[in-house]
C-alpha cells in the first residue's frame, strides 16, 4: 500500500470515529435525564482519551489602596542672575530710603505731627510754641529747666512795668543741662531775641548723686532738634557704645527713632490731629491761665538724724509717701567728679554760644524743698561759683527763695503749688530786674 493510499483511510477512519462523537454528544443534549454519562458505545473509546488534570486557579487577594502620587511640578525656569542687577536695586532701595529719610523726618516735616505727650514731642512742641509767640520787646528774659521751673507768666507780666523785664518759659519736664543747650540753640538761632536766658540748678555745690550723661532720655528728647553737625559732640558725650550708637541713630536715622510715633500716628491718626489742633490754638493761653493745685505737704515732719520721714502729709498715698522719703531722706552720693564734669561741659557750652552777644546767663538756685536736708554734701567744687566768678554768668542770691522753703508751697517733695508758683513768679521777677538793671530801650 501506498503512501497515499494510507493516508486516505486514516482519514476515513477519523471521520467516522469524529460522526460517533457528534452523535454521542447529541445524545446527551437530547436526554431528559440530564445524565452526563457517554453510552457504552463511547466509554470503550472515552476511556482510551487522557483525562485533563484540573487547573487550580488563583485566589483572589485584596487589591492594595492606591499610593498617591505626588504632584509633579513643572521644573522652574533658571532666572540669569547678574551683579548688575542685584546692585542696581540695592541701590534704588537705598535711594528711596534715603529720600523719604531727607524729605519727612529729617525735614522737620514729621516733627509738627509728633505725639505732643511724648519726649520728642514735648520739646519740639515747646519749641514750636516759642518760635510762634510774638516778641514783647527787646526786654524778654527765657528761662530753662525741668518741670520744676514752670513760670505763672500771668504773674511775671503784671510785674513787668516795676521791673522792665517780660519772662517766658520753655521748661520741660524731665529734661537735663545737656538738653537745654540745644533747646537754647533752636529756639534762638541769632542769639539776639532774649535779654538774658534763666538756667536753674538745685544746689549750688556738684554734688555727686545720679550720673546725668548716662541719661538715654537725652536722645529722645533731642531727636527733632539734632543736625548732621551736632555728631561728634554729641555722640562722645555719652560714656557707653549702646549710648553712642543711639544717639548716632537718633542724628542719621530719624525714621527708626520716630518708628513707635509713626506707628502709633497711623493707628490714631483722627486724635492725633484733633490734639495739634488744639495745642497750635490753644496751648499758650491754657499755659498762660494755668492755676496749680492747692494741695501742700502741711504736716510733713523728719527726724534728720534717724534719717526718716515721722510723720507724712494726711491722705499721702503710698507713691507719694515713695517720692518723699526718696527725695527728701536719700544718702549722700560718693563724690565722683561725675556732676562737676556734667556741669562744666553743659553750662560751659551755653556760656560759650551766647559769648560776645547782648545776652546774659543767669544761675539760681531753686527753692529746695517743703523742708532742707541738714547733711554735708559730698562736694569739693561748684562750677555754677566759678563762672559766676570769672564774670561769665551771674549769679542770683542764693539765699533769694529761702522763704519759700515750706510745706505751704508744695504739692510734693519737689513741685510748687498754686501759691508757691505765685510767689516763686513774683520773687524771680524782681531778683531777675534787679541783677539786669536798667532795661534797654526799644530800637536801642
Amino acid at each position: 500500500m501506498d503512501q497515499y493510499e494510507y493516508l486516505f483511510k486514516r482519514a476515513e477512519e477519523l471521520v467516522q470515529d469524529l460522526g460517533a462523537v457528534l452523535q454521542e454528544l447529541r445524545a446527551v443534549q437530547l436526554s431528559s435525564a440530564g445524565s452526563a454519562t457517554p453510552s457504552p458505545e463511547w466509554q470503550p473509546r472515552a476511556a482510551a482519551l487522557p483525562v485533563p488534570k484540573p487547573i487550580p486557579l488563583p485566589v483572589a487577594k485584596p487589591m492594595p489602596p492606591p499610593v498617591p502620587k505626588a504632584p509633579v511640578r513643572a521644573p522652574r525656569p533658571q532666572l540669569e542672575v547678574r551683579t548688575r542687577d542685584v546692585v542696581l536695586r540695592i541701590s534704588a532701595a537705598v535711594l528711596l530710603f534715603c529720600v523719604i529719610e531727607c524729605a519727612v523726618f529729617r525735614s522737620n516735616f514729621y516733627a509738627n505731627y509728633l505725639d505732643p505727650r511724648s519726649t520728642a514731642g514735648s520739646v519740639a512742641f515747646n519749641m514750636r510754641l516759642e518760635q510762634n509767640r510774638k516778641p514783647t520787646g527787646p526786654n524778654e528774659v527765657l528761662a530753662i529747666g525741668d518741670s520744676r521751673m514752670g513760670i505763672w507768666t500771668r504773674v511775671t507780666d503784671r510785674l513787668a512795668p516795676e521791673t522792665g523785664y517780660a519772662l517766658a518759659s520753655i521748661a520741660t519736664f524731665g529734661t537735663y543741662p545737656r538738653c537745654w543747650y540745644y533747646m537754647l540753640r533752636e529756639v534762638d538761632p541769632d542769639r539776639r531775641r532774649y535779654a538774658a536766658v534763666l538756667i536753674p540748678v538745685n544746689e549750688l555745690e556738684d554734688e555727686d548723686w545720679g550720673d546725668w550723661s548716662r541719661e538715654e532720655v537725652d536722645v529722645h528728647y533731642l531727636a527733632s532738634l539734632l543736625r548732621v553737625r551736632d555728631t561728634y559732640d554729641f555722640v562722645r558725650s555719652f560714656p557707653t557704645f549702646k549710648l553712642r550708637r543711639l544717639a548716632l541713630r537718633a542724628i542719621f536715622l530719624k525714621g527708626l527713632t520716630y518708628n513707635l510715633d509713626f506707628q502709633d500716628l497711623l493707628d490714631n491718626y483722627t486724635h492725633r490731629m484733633a490734639e495739634l489742633k488744639w495745642i497750635r490754638e490753644y496751648m499758650l493761653q491754657a499755659r498762660y491761665t494755668y492755676l496749680g493745685p492747692t494741695k501742700t505737704v502741711d504736716g510733713l515732719q523728719v527726724d534728720w538724724a534717724a534719717h526718716k520721714i515721722t510723720r507724712y502729709p494726711p491722705g499721702a498715698t503710698e507713691t507719694e509717701r515713695f517720692n518723699l522719703d526718696a527725695e527728701l531722706v536719700r544718702p549722700v552720693g560718693v563724690y565722683t567728679g561725675q556732676r562737676e564734669a556734667y556741669r562744666r561741659l553743659w553750662f560751659g557750652r551755653i556760656i560759650d554760644y551766647y559769648r560776645g552777644t547782648r545776652t546774659r546767663v543767669i544761675f539760681l538756685r531753686l527753692p529746695r524743698g517743703p523742708v532742707v536736708r541738714p547733711y554735708p554734701t559730698n562736694a569739693r567744687s561748684s562750677v555754677v561759683r566759678e563762672f559766676a566768678a570769672r564774670g561769665q554768668a551771674i549769679l542770683l542770691d542764693e539765699h533769694s527763695f529761702d522763704q519759700m522753703e515750706q510745706p505751704a508751697f508744695f504739692m510734693d517733695p519737689v513741685h510748687f503749688n498754686e501759691a508757691g508758683g505765685e510767689r516763686f513768679a513774683e520773687l524771680l521777677s524782681r531778683a531777675v530786674g534787679a541783677a539786669l538793671g536798667h532795661p534797654r530801650k526799644a530800637g536801642a
